[in-house]
């Protein structure tokens, strides 16, 4: 399987922390199971691993807490391709889709921990809703 960017962003700190403990730049290849080119490339600073859209697709959620996929798609255009890659390199991106037909409000991306953020502004949310389903009534009537 293909490790992505993700693999390689994670490990940069490992490989600059073991080149300065003296470590050769073969044996840190070797270790972390990398190129040689990569890590040489990135103890003499001649690059650095770029990161990849998961790491930034989670990072987002770890700033912003959860948010339905109105309020990021602009964002993240292909958050639905990103989330399944998430899934197969086993990241801590979850999806929630509700069962009420409110648009691109009803898919919900979060992380792992942020469960009851989560439920809070659903519940947020279904209150909106429904305050807007009554006025809708009311002028109806």
């Amino acid at each position: 399987m293909r490790r992505g960017r993700e693999f390689y962003s994670q490990n940069y700190d490992k490989v600059i922390e073991l080149y300065n403990q003296g470590v050769e730049i073969k044996k840190i290849a070797e270790q972390l199971n990398m190129s040689y080119s990569a890590v040489y490339h990135w103890v003499k600073g001649l690059r650095k691993p770029e990161k990849g859209n998961i790491i930034k697709f989670i990072e987002f959620f770890k700033n912003n807490g959860p948010m339905p996929v109105a309020e990021i798609e602009a964002k993240f255009p292909k958050h639905n391709d990103i989330f399944h890659v998430a899934i197969t390199r086993k990241m801590p991106i979850k999806r929630k889709m509700l069962s009420a037909k409110i648009g691109k409000y009803n898919t919900w991306y979060y992380i792992e921990g942020q469960e009851e953020e989560l439920q809070k502004r659903i519940h947020i949310l279904k209150e909106k809703v429904e305050e807007i389903q009554k006025k809708i009534q009311n002028k109806m009537v």
